[in-house]
């Protein structure tokens, strides 16, 4: 029976109780169709297509108001289409962000400023340098020394530290030591805090910096296609796997566009007079964890069109080959285990850019784009 009141209809309670018997019956059905279980008071869900984050494990990281209290997100109910090639090679290069276990890591701040993130065993090691490192057994933050106030003094301090730990063999990503800097930051614009070197930096979750072209060639007739590299099988890292044509890390001294240019030429000796044509695309970035340590990465990008007639040339000993791919192969060399993981993401943000990835052919494609970006600034955003 429906009855009347300003204009909108309601139910009478015998019909509101009968619409929740509906309801109730429609929930079991969907749980017994789709083997997934909700449990709405508890703000809880489980399901075996997608996996559960726990808010109560990440809180803190993401400093959430404490307000909101601690509940696991409710997972996504099993979608028509499953997981897309694209998808399950982004939860790849995000592992870290998907499974990484945030609980048992701990925030790395200078100056009050959160820069990084720390694995146990990190900072169990760290512990036993108190006049450089500090850690708070309230808290369970990794701080440098208040006493370490000045660039020259905390870069220094921390590379005496660091060659410590390379000489004594303590962390595996020490052996590929690169006598090269990064400088780390409270954020991109900020002011650096100090330098470390470059393999060093995965030990402390410190946010990467790097550059990638996207050097592509119109073919007459294999039609449109990208440059790849195939990396220096002698590489410390990722040797022997397919690449973009260009990329190189962010070192203390270079900006953005002069890292471009620099790469460009000891890479691919690219010439000066087609880098003209260069034309800067935005970034990506993504948090990847391997048994080296945390890498929360930014990529700044460039899309350089290439004449029909050019062919790269490495000049710096770090690459084997190169190889012009047309893009049908290049989504599905990109999926592989032959192509860097960490490399991807230019890959697949070039494909969406030119239209090869849509949503006619990508049915997950607002989420592709989501894990393009992760919010690593946002995520570091913290202040004691």
């Amino acid at each position: 029976m429906m009855i009347e009141s300003c204009g909108e209809p309601q139910l009478t309670e015998t019909s509101q109780q009968q619409q929740k018997l509906k309801t109730t019956e429609s929930v079991s059905s969907y749980q017994s169709a789709n083997n997934t279980q909700f449990n709405f008071g508890n703000h809880s869900s489980s399901s075996n297509c997608f996996p559960k984050v726990t808010f109560s494990s990440v809180g803190s990281f993401l400093n959430r108001p404490a307000h909101l209290g601690n509940f696991e997100q409710p997972a996504v109910p099993a979608s028509r289409h499953e997981m897309s090639r694209f998808m399950k090679i982004a939860r790849q290069f995000n592992c870290f962000y998907f499974n990484g276990d945030l609980q048992f890591c701990r925030p790395f701040f200078i100056g009050g400023k959160q820069v990084g993130l720390m694995r146990p065993n990190v900072v169990e090691v760290a512990r036993s340098h108190p006049e450089v490192f500090c850690v708070d057994t309230v808290s369970g933050t990794v701080s440098i020394h208040p006493q370490l106030v000045t660039y020259e003094e905390r870069s220094a301090k921390i590379h005496s530290i660091l060659s410590k730990w390379r000489d004594e063999s303590l962390f595996h990503t020490l052996k590929g030591w690169r006598d090269e800097c990064y400088e780390v930051k409270a954020g991109y614009a900020d002011p650096p805090l100090l330098k470390m070197e470059r393999s060093a930096t995965c030990l402390f979750g410190i946010r990467q910096y790097g550059v990638s072209i996207n050097g592509y060639t119109k073919h007459a007739k294999l039609g449109f296609c990208l440059w790849m590299q195939q990396r220096s099988r002698t590489k410390q890292t990722w040797p022997g796997k397919w690449d973009n044509i260009v990329s190189g890390g962010l070192s203390v001294g270079h900006s953005v566009f002069e890292t471009a240019l620099k790469e460009a030429d000891e890479e691919a000796s690219i010439p000066p007079q087609l880098l003209t044509s260069m034309k800067a695309a935005g970034s990506v970035s993504f948090y990847f964890e391997s048994e080296r340590g945390l890498f929360p990465n930014t990529e700044f990008v460039y899309d350089l069109e290439l004449p029909s007639d050019f062919v790269p040339n490495n000049a710096d000993g770090e690459v084997d080959s190169f190889e012009l791919v047309p893009i049908e192969e290049v989504k599905n060399r990109i999926v592989t285990t032959d192509y860097k993981t960490t490399s991807c993401p230019v890959a697949l943000d070039f494909l969406i850019r030119h239209n090869f990835i849509n949503s006619n052919n990508e049915p997950h494609l607002p989420e592709l784009v989501e894990l393009l970006h992760i919010p690593l600034h946002i995520i570091y955003n913290q202040s004691r």
